[in-house]
């Protein structure tokens, strides 16, 4: 709609949207307005290793797992303080790239010994607090992590921050509802770290006993073919099949990854109401596989998308390289597209749609209702001259990355303007101290 104008409440919801003039208007937008991105699946603290993970091991058989081995040695070394001022410039990064929500997946709780900190969601804390300074609405994600594999009963050594009995989960599950309260711009969910993680019974008394409070569900899943190895030998079945099986998936779950399916967990998952979580440029760099985006599409399924270990930090990106894989192994083009929406639009709205529902928030769309999370794309950018309509989508996903994006609104307030954040140069100078006292 051209010349709307957008009412919101309070709380920063859309009131309605109805045809105005800029002279009614509080704010102006010039630019093209689209709907702020979700991110479902973000690891904050990785932002800070990033690009580091480049020299190949001995014979070159470097892979997720020894990628995995050098993650371990960055968890193991960050405070509190380190961890909230990494998380800090991360969501300023994630505003100005227009993201406007996000889903942290967290996992480290304790002390690097294993033992709890005096308030036992200190560092989720710590994420709320980065969050609310940032301006980023939040989807707090506290993992459950028992065990170092299929045939382990324990954790080992570098996981023992990461480590919770389903009781004392259930505490800082506890903890971390009272902290957010009644926020309205962040919500607690849940996560089992991987099926690796946690065993059947353990799933079972922590979705027992939370009781339908966590705002979404999240598990990684399947994203390794070794792990899918693994769960056959344990289990006699491959992971998502397994998962499907044995617990009620429904559409408060999102699958993370889900890379090695057979089309029979496909159907099955769609079917579920579940979102697949895709981070392609994480599956990419860790050499995941490809997951099969248009047969799942196909079936009804719904997608969202994530930075996951924060190598890049760009919702373009992410959905480039997602059609981009699909049309390398297929050799056609615009393979994620509707007969009624170009392939940029395809992208983007089924993005935000999924990513709405992963993160358990109202977000992914400008209608009543929802959180205006709005993003203002820059209508003097050379690439959005002579446009309009879906082309301006296209060029945004195809072309465009964070140099097209204005302003951006969480609720309805600015958090970014002239494509800066308000708090960019004190986030960065705290990510850069942090930097320079990890590698003393």
């Amino acid at each position: 709609m051209r010349d709307s104008l957008v009412r919101v409440d309070a709380l920063g919801h859309v009131l309605s949207i109805e045809a105005g003039r800029a002279s009614e208007a509080d704010e102006v937008l010039r630019g093209p307005v689209i709907p702020g991105m979700p991110n479902c699946h973000s690891h904050a603290f990785q932002r800070q290793m990033a690009g580091l993970a480049g020299y190949a091991g001995p014979g070159k058989t470097d892979s997720f797992w020894t990628w995995r081995d050098a993650m371990y040695r960055l968890a193991n070394r960050l405070s509190p303080d380190a961890l909230q001022a990494i998380a800090l410039w991360l969501y300023v990064e994630m505003l100005e790239a227009g993201f406007t929500s996000c889903a942290e997946f967290h996992y480290i709780h304790h002390r690097a010994d294993g033992e709890p900190y005096d308030a036992i969601d200190e560092t989720g804390a710590r994420l709320i607090e980065a969050a609310s300074e940032a301006g980023l609405a939040l989807t707090l994600l506290p993992v459950l992590y028992c065990r170092a594999g299929f045939e382990r009963e324990t954790v080992r050594e570098e996981q023992r921050r990461f480590a919770n009995s389903p009781d004392r989960f259930l505490r800082l599950f506890e903890a971390s509802l009272d902290r957010v309260g009644d926020d309205p711009h962040h919500v607690v969910g849940l996560a089992f770290h991987s099926l690796r993680a946690v065993s059947k019974e353990q799933i079972e008394e922590v979705l027992g006993a939370e009781g339908g409070r966590a705002a979404a569900v999240h598990i990684h899943v399947a994203e390794q073919a070794a792990e899918v190895e693994q769960c056959r030998a344990a289990y006699g079945a491959r992971p998502v099949e397994w998962l499907l099986s044995n617990t009620a998936v429904d559409d408060r779950w999102c699958l993370v990854h889900a890379t090695h399916m057979e089309p029979r967990e496909y159907d099955a998952a769609a079917a579920s109401g579940a979102v697949a979580g895709l981070c392609p440029t994480t599956e990419a760099d860790l050499g995941d596989g490809f997951f099969e985006a248009e047969y799942w599409l196909g079936q009804g399924g719904l997608m969202a998308i994530g930075s996951d270990s924060n190598l890049r930090v760009s919702p373009t990106e992410e959905l480039r390289l997602l059609e981009s894989g699909l049309r390398l192994r297929a050799g056609r083009r615009n393979i994620l597209s509707g007969e009624d929406r170009s392939c940029g639009r395809f992208l983007y709205e089924a993005a935000a749609e999924g990513g709405r529902t992963a993160l358990g928030q109202a977000v992914g769309r400008i209608a009543e209702g929802f959180r205006a999370d709005l993003v203002e794309l820059d209508e003097s950018h050379p690439m959005l001259q002579a446009v309009e309509d879906d082309d301006i989508l296209d060029r945004y996903v195809f072309a465009g990355d964070r140099s097209m994006v204005r302003s951006v609104f969480v609720a309805g307030r600015k958090t970014v303007k002239e494509g800066f954040h308000e708090a960019r140069d004190t986030a960065a100078a705290g990510f850069v101290a942090v930097m320079e006292e990890l590698g003393e």
